[in-house]
């Protein structure tokens, strides 16, 4: 099993050519939503559950099926491999992290750790900043992904968590 990692806030085309890629390799794909009790917040935006509706949906339209997780960040980090293993209900053959600390963890605890480059040079923060400056932002998201963000009002969501990017 591959298992990628992120907080998909939101998620964007880079992201989907990752996993499009991984499931490409591996059909057996797992994916977590980190931060899953953050929401509301300037990083993170989108609840766990918006974010799982995003990916969702994306995937459904691609033709991909993963199993999706949702983790909530915890206070050790010495204690998260454990953490997310319980979490997942195994140990996967290969982790897709771009996240500094997740990958010295991960790689501390013997796992085989794949370090993604940033396609499209894109971030979700990017995205983020785009949306709250009113400058186009919905060509770097699949047009899933840009309709959830209409039906939950995310536009003046992320305006309102950003209120010096005018």
């Amino acid at each position: 099993m591959i298992l990628i990692l992120g907080r998909f806030q939101p998620l964007h085309k880079g992201h989907m050519k990752i996993i499009i890629d991984a499931y490409a390799e591996d059909n057996d794909l797992a994916i977590v939503i980190g931060s899953a009790k953050k929401s509301d917040e300037k990083d993170n935006p989108f609840s766990a559950e918006e974010r799982r509706r995003m990916l969702e949906e994306t995937l459904e339209a691609e033709n991909i099926t993963a199993k999706i997780f949702l983790v909530q960040d915890i206070e050790l980090d010495s204690h998260y491999v454990g953490h997310l293993e319980e979490n997942i209900g195994c140990k996967p053959d290969k982790i897709i992290t771009e996240n500094g600390l997740t990958i010295r963890l991960f790689k501390k605890a013997g796992y085989n750790i794949i370090i993604t480059p940033r396609h499209f040079d894109l971030s979700a923060t990017e995205v983020r900043l785009r949306i709250a400056k009113g400058e186009e932002w919905k060509g770097f998201l699949p047009e899933q992904v840009v309709k959830i963000i209409g039906d939950i009002d995310g536009i003046n969501r992320i305006k309102s968590l950003y209120p010096t990017e005018k």
